[in-house]
């Protein structure tokens, strides 16, 4: 859906940002099927967005998480990367120099910070 619906936007003229999600290795390795299919139908060396906000909570996650953006930085090769949630050193450190990081709060610490 995700892919389909910015498709359609970009038939209208507008600009779309595709936002890229993995899960676990079957989602950005061929371990389980031919294609990496979390990062089918972005396009390569473009801006892209990833979310931290509800995928780093725990040590698997966050493991699962850094395996997966890795996978993604070396798929897509990204000159932008727009990053809504919060960009722990232990994830990001290693690969800012391969790109670009944008890093938007998450709603939460927003509302937070309003106080």
């Amino acid at each position: 859906m995700n892919r389909a619906i910015g498709y359609y936007l970009q038939t209208k003229g507008i600009y779309v940002i595709p936002n890229a999600r993995w899960g676990d290795e079957r989602s950005y390795t061929t371990c389980a099927l031919p294609e990496k299919f979390a990062f089918l139908g972005i396009p390569k060396r473009s801006v892209v967005s990833i979310g931290t906000y509800g995928c780093i909570r725990s040590r698997k996650d966050r493991y699962y998480f850094r395996e997966g953006l890795k996978a993604m930085l070396e798929e897509l090769e990204p000159i932008v990367v727009l990053v809504y949630g919060s960009m722990p050193a232990s994830i990001f450190s290693e690969f800012k120099q391969r790109t670009k990081f944008v890093q938007y709060p998450d709603w939460i610490s927003k509302k937070r910070r309003v106080k």
